[in-house]
């Protein structure tokens, strides 16, 4: 009876190992950060992994000039914090706090760059006069169960199965 007790422990156990019981995290920013901005958008767009909880969701906007507090609107998993018009560069950093609906605090921040107040040339604008196709490979969704998972369930039912196959004999 001990065995049995021991065995079903230790089966559950191995079946609640999930990797997918991680905090949610920054999926994306819009506009993207990686580029040289002329102007600043009138908001920005923090998405995240699951739904975050309005009352919890502050930001703050830093420049060489100071600090100014911001608001924000909260829809299911995107935030948009609001940019003031009257921001001035050269960096313009975005600080924000929010907690996610698992309960978890999250916090961190965006930079831009303005081109007007850094000195830098202002990339010429061209267009295309025949549209062209870009493609990019297709990345398959990997499994949230690792190998070591698998092999672990697999190991766990070829126990139970040997287990059953004595009891059975007897």
């Amino acid at each position: 009876m001990k065995i049995k007790i021991l065995f079903i422990s230790l089966f559950m156990a191995i079946l609640n190992l999930n990797p997918a019981q991680a905090h949610t995290e920054l999926v994306s920013v819009e506009p993207s950060t990686d580029q040289v901005m002329l102007t600043l958008p009138s908001e920005v767009k923090l998405t995240f992994g699951e739904s975050v909880i309005a009352e919890g969701t502050f930001a703050s906007i830093t420049t060489a000039s100071g600090s100014v507090e911001t608001t924000v609107r909260v829809e299911a998993a995107a935030v948009y914090v609001a940019i003031p018009a009257d921001l001035v560069g050269p960096d313009v950093t975005i600080s924000w706090k929010t907690v996610a609906a698992d309960g978890h605090p999250l916090d961190g921040e965006t930079v831009y760059k303005l081109a007007e107040n850094r000195g830098e040339a202002t990339p010429e604008v061209t267009t295309m006069e025949e549209p062209v196709a870009i493609s990019a490979p297709i990345e398959e969704n990997s499994s949230s169960i690792s190998w070591l998972q698998w092999l672990a369930l697999g190991a766990s039912i070829g126990i139970a199965i040997t287990f059953f196959m004595k009891m059975r004999k007897k």
